[in-house]
């Protein structure tokens, strides 16, 4: 039985050394409910037996990985907030972490108390003031015969033309080769409700825009499809994107079609729950790193129309 809710918020640590657990008992214990557990397999019995806010989790487990573990959490409470722990080489994690367990946050071991901290704090307040979108099953009954439109950020052909293969009888594909191209496309009439994007085309870094349009439009998903991922790039894409998908090239029909159809259904499920849009708030960008908007470029994509209300 789901005991009540804590008027604390209730954290629960999974990792398999236990040096690791007792420095988040002494880290957080002031603040909140914290459990802790070396074997992931009790993740289930304690997820279920107690009114769990925030689940943060190391990768690398004997028993179960982090994903493993975060999927599960998912599964039975999606009103827990998920957070992983693992190193930054680790690109195989950081990929599941964005395509099974939709984490929250990725945060990179050795971390830093402060950032820890405040990771944990906004994922404990979301948990507690924000709900989960309702998925929508049916895009048809949402929407009617209308096709769906999909905005490709791609400057090889021959991908393009393996998107058009899969896509093309359910959604309305527009083309962009540049970051320019497609800010003309998402100013147009067109309601633009899924992003597909590499992360760079052949003459630009297009990761900022892929941000940017997560901070100021978030009701729109972005599905990346890369052959550059890198551990950094991946972590920033979830942190500071909370990309929808990331997918590696060469472009598989049935993982492509499957992760495009979930994105619009949470796309749609994000317009008839605007409050639930919280859930997916970005931190800023890291200017350090990539090739940030200028600032001329950053006003236009501010000032797109908001259709977050329109259906």
């Amino acid at each position: 039985m789901l005991e009540s809710m804590n008027s604390r918020p209730c954290i629960l640590f999974v990792d398999d050394e236990e040096r690791i657990l007792r420095s988040m008992r002494a880290l957080f214990r002031r603040d909140y409910e914290v459990l802790t557990t070396h074997n992931p397999t009790e993740v289930e019995m304690l997820v279920k037996a107690h009114h769990v806010d925030v689940v943060v989790s190391d990768q690398r487990m004997p028993e179960m990985t982090g994903i493993e573990v975060l999927r599960q959490v998912k599964e039975i409470r999606p009103q827990a907030m998920r957070v992983l722990l693992t190193g930054y080489s680790d690109l195989k994690a950081i990929i599941g972490s964005i395509n099974e367990g939709e984490v929250f946050r990725f945060v990179s071991k050795p971390w830093v108390n402060d950032e820890l901290k405040a990771v944990v704090g906004a994922a404990a307040r979301i948990a507690r003031e924000i709900p989960v979108p309702v998925e929508i099953e049916d895009p048809e009954m949402e929407l009617g015969t209308e096709l769906l439109s999909v905005l490709v950020v791609e400057s090889d052909p021959n991908i393009q033309t393996r998107l058009r293969e899969i896509l093309w009888t359910d959604y309305r594909l527009r083309f962009a080769h540049t970051a320019d191209e497609a800010m003309q496309i998402l100013e147009g009439p067109d309601e633009i409700g899924v992003v597909i994007s590499e992360t760079h085309t052949k003459t630009e870094d297009v990761t900022s825009l892929i941000k940017a349009l997560k901070r100021y439009h978030p009701q729109i998903v972005t599905v990346v499809i890369t052959e550059r991922a890198d551990a950094r790039a991946a972590i920033d894409l979830i942190n500071e994107g909370q990309v929808y998908r990331l997918l590696l090239k060469p472009v598989k029909t049935g993982m492509c079609k499957l992760s495009v159809d979930s994105a619009f259904r949470h796309h749609l499920s994000l317009k008839r729950e605007p409050d639930s849009i919280a859930r997916y708030q970005v931190l800023p960008e890291d200017q350090s790193y990539g090739t940030p908007l200028h600032d001329s470029f950053l006003e236009r994509v501010k000032k797109l129309p908001n259709r977050l209300l329109r259906h």
